[in-house]
C-alpha cells in the first residue's frame, strides 16, 4: 500500500522543493558536484515520493542554515596574516575551503595530486596573494569570488591555464597573482558555485 502511494505521483511544488534544496546544499558546499548532478536528475525524472524524500533526507535544512551561512558569502581583508606558506600534493590531495587565512606568499608544489583552494570566504592579506606553482602532471584548482583581480600567468608545458573570464577589479582591490610552471597538468580559476550553478543548470536543461 505505501508503495502504491509513492508512485501515485509528485506535484511540481514538492518536485520543485526539493529541488530548491539541493540548490542551495550545493551552494554551501554540502554537494560535490557529481553528487549534485547525480541527485538533481533524479529530483527531475523520478515519480516516486519516498525516493525523492531520500535525496534531501541527509540534508540540513536550509531555511534553519541559511541566515550564518549567507552572512560569508565572499572573502574579508585582514591583517596579521603569515608572510608565507607551502603546500604539498604528491600522489595525493589538498583542500582549503570555509574561512581560512591564505599567506601573503604561498607556495605550491603538486606531482600527480590535485590542490583545491576556495577563496569565496577566505581573510585575504591586504594587496592580495602571491602564488608560486610547481605542477606535474597534475591540477591546480583556484574558486575566487568577484571583487579579486586574477593575474594568473604561469608558464605551461602540455597543460593549459582557464581563467573563466576574469579580470580587473581596480587597483584597490587584492589581486590573486600565480606564477610558475605547470607540465602536463592545468590550473583552473573558478567563480563561486553560485555562478557555476546557473551555467549548470542552463546546460543541463538545454535541448542540445
Amino acid at each position: 500500500m505505501n508503495d502504491e502511494r509513492n508512485l501515485i505521483g509528485i506535484s511540481k511544488i514538492a518536485r520543485q522543493k526539493v529541488i530548491e534544496h539541493l540548490k542551495d546544499a550545493y551552494t554551501r558546499d554540502y554537494l560535490e558536484d557529481s553528487d549534485f548532478e547525480h541527485r538533481l536528475e533524479i529530483a527531475t525524472n523520478t515519480n516516486d515520493r519516498s525516493i525523492l524524500r531520500e535525496l534531501v533526507d541527509d540534508l540540513p535544512d536550509a531555511a534553519e542554515e541559511r541566515a550564518p551561512a549567507e552572512a560569508k558569502t565572499t572573502f574579508q581583508i585582514g591583517g596579521g596574516v603569515k608572510p608565507e606558506g607551502t603546500i604539498v600534493s604528491v600522489f595525493s590531495g589538498v583542500t582549503r575551503k570555509g574561512e581560512w587565512h591564505p599567506p601573503r606568499h604561498l607556495k605550491i608544489v603538486s606531482a600527480l595530486g590535485g590542490v583545491d583552494l576556495d577563496f569565496t570566504r577566505a581573510v585575504i592579506p591586504a594587496g592580495g596573494v602571491e602564488i608560486d606553482v610547481f605542477c606535474i602532471m597534475g591540477g591546480i584548482d583556484l574558486r575566487v569570488p568577484e571583487g579579486i583581480n586574477v593575474d594568473a600567468h604561469p608558464v605551461t608545458f602540455m597543460g593549459g591555464t582557464d581563467t573563466h573570464g576574469f579580470g580587473y577589479y581596480g587597483k584597490d582591490a587584492p589581486t590573486l597573482k600565480v606564477r610558475g610552471l605547470i607540465v602536463m597538468g592545468g590550473l583552473d580559476v573558478k567563480p563561486p558555485r553560485k555562478e557555476r550553478f546557473k551555467k549548470f543548470v542552463r546546460k543541463l536543461f538545454s535541448d542540445e
